[in-house]
């Protein structure tokens, strides 16, 4: 099955493109035939320009939405290490050189995200959050899955949390009304990862079926990860909204529940497409994504 954005999308992209920035390439793309035509592996350096300007409710002005998010970014350093290392133990297995040349690409862009979101997540600390406490608490959370499930094991989690955050970068593209409620910074922040989210989203895809990974070991794979992660995640979302000092408004919760229905429906349904047998990351079209987002950082 492939989807083409082109034809649900509900305005064109260029509605919610990124303000001037900084992104530095820093090694050489990787391609590969597997690829869409036009789309490469590309690391890039991301440099905030106004990060201590974030405002502390930098999406649509509202604290549980905002603190949905942040969870998720405290989430995302040790789980892009854990991906890392899981795609690194199968390196030597891959089929041919453009496809170790795609895994390190991948790496590159991994680690570079670590290093964004840990600069974001110190960040949060002017806001009075515990950011060491709730970044010791990811990292829990992950270190578990590293030593309770199998290398193979892994490799499927990692498969299916690339499809996970994949999901999210579709989404971001395709509904620039909802992008457009993030803080400019932000939002120049969260379209750069999610770009490269959708470069690289087969990467472990391909590796884990190369070596062997069949339709039963992805669905186990998908539902430990689900398992392991879905607490740690709540419990960060809810202890950064509980320290919040300021009121939350019956408004600001329906204005979350607005936004979480605007975007809940289609990613539900790209997360439950990953449990079909003939699954795969491209199915789902965002070459159109891409492209309109590499115009508009050719200057960056």
């Amino acid at each position: 099955m492939t989807v083409d954005p082109s034809s649900t999308s509900p305005g064109p992209l260029a509605a919610a493109r990124p303000t001037a920035g900084v992104l530095v390439k820093t090694d050489q793309a990787a391609t590969s035939a597997s690829l869409p035509d036009g789309v490469s592996i590309q690391p890039r350096r991301f440099e905030f320009d106004r990060l201590g300007e974030v405002p502390q409710y930098w999406f649509a002005g509202n604290p549980i939405i905002t603190h949905v998010e942040n969870a998720f970014s405290i989430l995302i350093p040790p789980g892009e290490r854990f991906f890392i290392q899981a795609v690194r133990n199968y390196e030597g297995r891959a089929d041919s050189a453009e496809d170790k040349a795609m895994i390190r690409a991948f790496a590159q862009q991994e680690g570079l995200h670590t290093r964004a979101h840990n600069e974001f997540n110190a960040s949060l600390a002017r806001f009075g959050i515990d950011i060491e406490r709730e970044e010791a608490c990811a990292k829990r959370a992950i270190d578990r899955l590293q030593r309770w499930l199998p290398k193979k094991v892994q490799l499927g989690a990692t498969a299916f949390l690339e499809h996970l955050t994949a999901t999210g970068a579709h989404s971001l593209f395709h509904d620039p009304e909802v992008v457009e409620l993030m803080d400019p910074e932000m939002r120049r922040f969260w379209q750069w990862h999610a770009a490269e989210e959708l470069e690289h989203k087969a990467v472990a895809f391909d590796l884990f079926r190369q070596v062997g990974g069949g339709y039963g070991l992805r669905v186990l794979s998908a539902i430990s990860a689900i398992v392991l992660l879905a607490v740690p995640f709540s419990m960060i979302a809810h202890r950064l909204q509980k320290q919040d000092p300021n009121p939350i408004t019956g408004e600001m919760r329906e204005q979350a529940r607005a936004i979480n229905r605007k975007l809940m429906g289609l990613q539900i349904r790209m997360l439950a497409d990953y449990f079909r047998p003939s699954f795969h990351p491209w199915d789902y079209n965002d070459e159109p994504f891409l492209r309109d987002w590499y115009e508009s950082t050719a200057g960056a």
